[in-house]
């Protein structure tokens, strides 16, 4: 499964652990086989066969957040991460799935079955929550607290075509994550809105899938593929300017992720590189535009303090950070604020907060810390996982409200003329 050039990558560690300092799950634990350092050498024993993987050597390996601040921080420049990923790989070929991602993959891998599973979910909170009054939990987030699934699945309630009224300036095609199509379809309005207000055309491909990072990321290549080949072939016809995104993973699995994936794979990466040469985070598009936009003027005395939590797969998946910052600061009535440790993963990682409970917990726990802090009142971020870990940790007494960045774009613009 190891390609030649990553397992010589592996040799290229010198043991300095100066990826201890940035790694979330080793400043909790404080143990070396949570550490990349200590994560490595398990896998470079294991290469070369003095290591058998056992369920406690697979906790270790799969307790790895994939936050890749290791990879960034290493001054040997060791594709940590890259690393790690390959070794899902592998364990997923010795130790199989279990259960409930058997579940979520299978719903993953088919929109229908995703709507489905998505509409099962809504009337199943509906039941627990408003009817029964049960007070249950979903790994560290109260069931009340996770947001309620869309009625109807964002992509169906959009035209596949989107024109604005004024001149064209552009034309983009937007890849609509799994999050914004059935949880947060708010985010999906948002940045049509914002998009069409810039006099950017939008076209929303209906046959789109997932677009498998959660697969991949935990080692199921093989159910992987097939979405990631259909979301190749669907993309790479559109004549656009640009793919853009609104989740942050969605963004880092096109950009980096899937090339990385069929590379490692042995397969043709070419189809995915030309996809992934247009594909743009939301806030790229907007920062570039950013005195275009018809904003209003504040009519409030009292700045609104927020502040910006940088999701790992923005982040370090598609090198976006300042562009947020950009735009918060053009709004006007905004105050932006600085948090400590705004880089550092909020403890979701995908399903990390349901898999690893406890280490997600104390992750969470300082990032609130620093989101306290500051003293804002909106935290605004890129990536749907970090929201719904960060909304699902505060309680109504934080008094404080988490968006995605675009909504509040959205919120600033001036009413448009009749």
């Amino acid at each position: 499964m190891f390609s030649q050039a990553i397992e010589q990558d592996l040799h290229h560690c010198r043991k300095c652990g100066m990826c201890q300092q940035v790694c979330p799950t080793y400043k909790i634990t404080r143990q070396e086989y949570f550490a990349p350092r200590g994560r490595a050498q398990i896998v470079k024993h294991y290469l070369e066969g003095d290591l058998k993987i056992s369920p406690r050597v697979e906790q270790a390996l799969m307790s790895c957040m994939l936050c890749d601040a290791c990879a960034a921080f290493c001054p040997s420049g060791v594709r940590i991460d890259r690393l790690f990923r390959n070794m899902r790989l592998e364990l997923d070929h010795i130790f199989g799935k279990p259960f409930s991602k058997r579940i979520l993959f299978s719903a993953l891998s088919k929109s229908s079955r995703a709507w489905k599973a998505s509409a099962a979910a809504r009337a199943g909170q509906s039941l627990l929550v408003d009817t029964l009054g049960l007070q249950l939990k979903v790994g560290n987030i109260p069931i009340e607290k996770l947001p309620r699934p869309n009625k109807k699945p964002f992509r169906q309630t959009t035209p596949e075509k989107l024109s604005p009224k004024n001149k064209k300036v552009g034309r983009v095609a937007y890849f609509v994550g799994c999050a914004t199509d059935l949880i947060y379809g708010d985010v999906g309005n948002a940045m049509l809105e914002v998009l069409l207000r810039l006099g950017i055309e939008v076209v929303v491909p209906q046959d789109q899938v997932c677009c498998s990072a959660p697969m991949f990321l935990s080692g199921a290549a093989k159910q992987a593929l097939p979405n990631i080949f259909k979301n190749l072939d669907i993309f790479d016809s559109v004549d656009v300017d640009a793919i853009v995104v609104d989740c942050a993973t969605c963004g880092s699995a096109l950009k980096k992720g899937i090339p990385e994936l069929l590379e490692d794979l042995g397969m043709d990466a070419e189809k995915s590189k030309r996809v992934a040469a247009k594909v743009k985070d939301i806030s790229q598009i907007v920062a570039e535009h950013v005195d275009d936009l018809p904003i209003q003027d504040s009519c409030s005395g009292e700045p609104l303090s927020v502040t910006y939590h940088d999701p790992c797969h923005l982040i370090r998946g598609m090198g976006v950070s300042e562009e947020p910052r950009k735009i918060l600061r053009s709004l006007p009535g905004v105050s932006l604020v600085n948090m400590e440790g705004a880089n550092e993963c909020c403890g979701g990682g995908g399903s990390y907060q349901f898999d690893n409970v406890d280490l997600s917990r104390e992750i969470t726990l300082k990032k609130k810390h620093n989101i306290f802090a500051t003293g804002a009142k909106i935290v605004a971020t890129g990536c749907p996982g970090c929201r719904l870990t960060l909304a699902g940790n505060l309680s109504d007494d934080d008094c404080t409200e988490v968006v995605h960045t675009i909504e509040l774009v959205r919120r600033s613009l001036a009413k448009e003329p009749e």
